[in-house]
């Protein structure tokens, strides 16, 4: 019996529009569904087009990219240098300094719930120095405030709370916490009452004050404990 040879058509590479040769134990089927004519080929044309050519937002030089990276924002510059150049320049805004009346860029995120701007630390000090003082201060109460904080802030007062630390072997004396920056040093009577009883006015006054640092004034709690004492 004669056997006739089946035939098929040779098809062409899609990437570089060469024959692709069929294989001997391949099958028409399969062959035509074959697209390349070889897995380089193949990889070029997806390279080629799963890409986009696209412009750096900030200094406009020519860049390539996959499709499925235009959709992240850093992937739409050529350099982080230039991705920070641009954030600047979007995300600041001029704003006046509230005392020295200079000029300068803050972020939208730092304008949103401030009313007033300083271009340093300096400006920032000055104008509290001269609007923020006394009965003026935020946290003013009856004249003791200021020297309250004071206080808090000497080498001597950070002192005698660690001594009160080390006496209450660094455990809360209601709960028994001794987790590690959970503990506070606690005025069995209040501060604001040893300044009045003894008019603290100044920082000399409180270092000669004997009862301000007297140890059997002070309890280890921790916060949550702390927190209930002042509640109660």
């Amino acid at each position: 019996m004669k056997k006739y040879k089946k035939t098929y058509t040779i098809k062409k590479c899609l990437f570089c529009n060469l024959d692709i040769p069929k294989r001997y134990t391949e099958s028409i089927a399969t062959y035509y569904n074959r697209k390349f004519c070889k897995l380089s080929c193949q990889h070029q044309y997806n390279h080629k087009t799963n890409t986009s050519n696209i412009f750096c937002k900030n200094c406009n030089k020519p860049l390539v990219r996959k499709n499925s990276q235009l959709k992240y924002h850093n992937n739409l510059f050529c350099s982080k240098e230039c991705f920070c150049k641009h954030r600047t320049k979007t995300s600041n805004k001029d704003v006046v300094c509230s005392w020295c009346g200079k000029i300068f860029k803050k972020s939208k995120s730092q304008i949103l719930n401030m009313k007033k701007h300083f271009c340093s630390q300096k400006c920032m000090g000055k104008w509290q120095s001269k609007f923020v003082i006394g009965e003026f201060a935020y946290n003013y109460k009856d004249g003791s405030s200021a020297i309250n904080l004071r206080i808090r802030s000497l080498v001597r007062y950070i002192k005698w709370r660690q001594k009160i630390y080390v006496r209450d072997n660094f455990t809360c004396q209601k709960c028994g916490d001794k987790k590690g920056g959970n503990l506070n040093a606690h005025h069995i009577k209040k501060l604001s009452k040893i300044i009045k009883d003894n008019n603290i006015k100044e920082l000399i006054d409180a270092i000669r004050c004997k009862e301000l640092w007297d140890i059997n004034n002070g309890v280890t709690y921790c916060k949550l404990c702390h927190l209930k004492e002042h509640n109660s």
